[in-house]
């Protein structure tokens, strides 16, 4: 089946999804509220399931161009020590590239091939007989309707279907640092490590040979918890990372953590995908992950069913219960900070040694094949 899509949205989720339907014959039209695609300083965690997608929208190349491959990844306790070491090329590749250069690739490539980008269109809602409603008065009308304006979705609020949206009481500031001439000399500064101390956590995962993502995580009732960065509060948690927190700018973003769970992803011709069902905590650095695999499952589904309301309910039966799992992970696996440190450590210790709880946890999305991937 072949038709024209209107997507809300010209983030992760909805340019992947309007590229991946330009490959399957579709006309696309994206909207998107701001005057350009909202493009975050910081780097993108993009594991296996994700670069499989980048690879069948043909994008790979340009999004990891001047990254390195993150091959081990390390956990830490307060003071620096070692509680274990993984080989994450284990659960198949995985890169940080810059999130302007993954937006810019699939903005391009959406445009190459025939699609149609429309900026300062903010969106009022979405009808399930595929109609697009803009704050502006104006309604467009398409075969599908692909909602994937984000964590406050509107398209999805219209319908009806948010059953929840639950704060999970965590800030998260992000950002980058440069990397310093002296750090090559130090193998553990080029690997991914995961520090813990009290209900503070600190990850330092290397992006380019120039760059390093740093994200500071800490919870409600903390006082560093928010903006601005308190650069001596963190250096009093972690002073073995004194390296690290000086090198750490005021200008990071910084969010509070929420999970959403819908009553559905579709509703007639309207499809969710991305934050507008899946948001989640960062800590499985599985977000944008999903929202692609998702997108490109719809794509897929579309193509192998004769008519719209048939291949999303096929789409929906594939990818939501997992997607819901990887959400339920990701909160889980943030719960560690709230545990008393000793628990904490046996828990970090034995998801670092055993093999099969992480394929069934924290990388069950990066092993599992995208459904139409090449």
């Amino acid at each position: 089946m072949k038709g024209n899509a209107i997507v809300a949205g010209a983030g992760i989720g909805g340019l992947a999804a309007g590229l991946a339907l330009l490959r399957k014959g579709w006309q696309v039209r994206i909207y998107e509220q701001s005057d350009d695609i909202r493009i975050l300083g910081a780097a993108i965690y993009i594991w296996e399931n994700g670069l499989r997608v980048l690879e069948t929208l043909g994008v790979y190349e340009q999004v990891i161009a001047g990254m390195q491959q993150v091959q081990v990844r390390e956990r830490r306790g307060a003071k620096g020590e070692l509680l274990g070491v993984e080989n994450t090329a284990a659960s198949g590749r995985l890169f940080l590239p810059m999130r302007r250069a993954l937006l810019t690739s699939l903005k391009d490539a959406v445009l190459s091939a025939g699609g149609e980008i429309h900026f300062g269109k903010p969106i009022q809602g979405a009808d399930p007989c595929g109609a697009l409603r803009f704050r502006d008065g104006t309604v467009e009308q398409a075969d599908l309707v692909v909602g994937a304006d984000g964590v406050n979705s509107r398209v999805r609020d219209s319908l009806g279907l948010l059953r929840s949206r639950k704060p999970v009481g965590q800030y998260g500031y992000r950002i980058m640092i440069d990397r310093q001439p002296g750090d090559a000399a130090h193998e553990s500064r080029s690997r991914i490590s995961e520090h813990w101390n009290g209900s503070r956590r600190l990850l330092y995962a290397p992006s380019s040979p120039q760059q390093v993502y740093v994200q500071l995580t800490s919870v409600r009732g903390d006082p560093a918890a928010g903006a601005p960065f308190d650069r001596a509060s963190w250096l009093e948690t972690f002073p073995h990372l004194d390296w690290v927190i000086e090198r750490i700018p005021e200008d990071g973003k910084g969010d509070w953590f929420e999970v959403v769970r819908v009553h559905s992803w579709v509703r007639g011709h309207v499809a969710l995908i991305g934050d507008a069902v899946s948001a989640q905590p960062p800590f499985l650095g599985q977000g944008g992950g999903v929202a692609m695999t998702s997108a490109l499952s719809l794509a897929d589904a579309l193509a192998k069913h004769a008519d719209v309301e048939s291949a999303l309910a096929a789409w929906q039966a594939n990818e939501r219960r997992f997607v819901e799992w990887v959400q339920t992970v990701s909160r889980f696996y943030g719960e560690l900070a709230l545990m008393p440190q000793a628990l904490r450590k046996m828990m970090l210790k034995l998801l670092t040694g055993n093999a099969w709880l992480r394929e069934h946890t924290i990388r069950c999305a990066a092993l599992r094949p995208p459904t139409g991937a090449v």
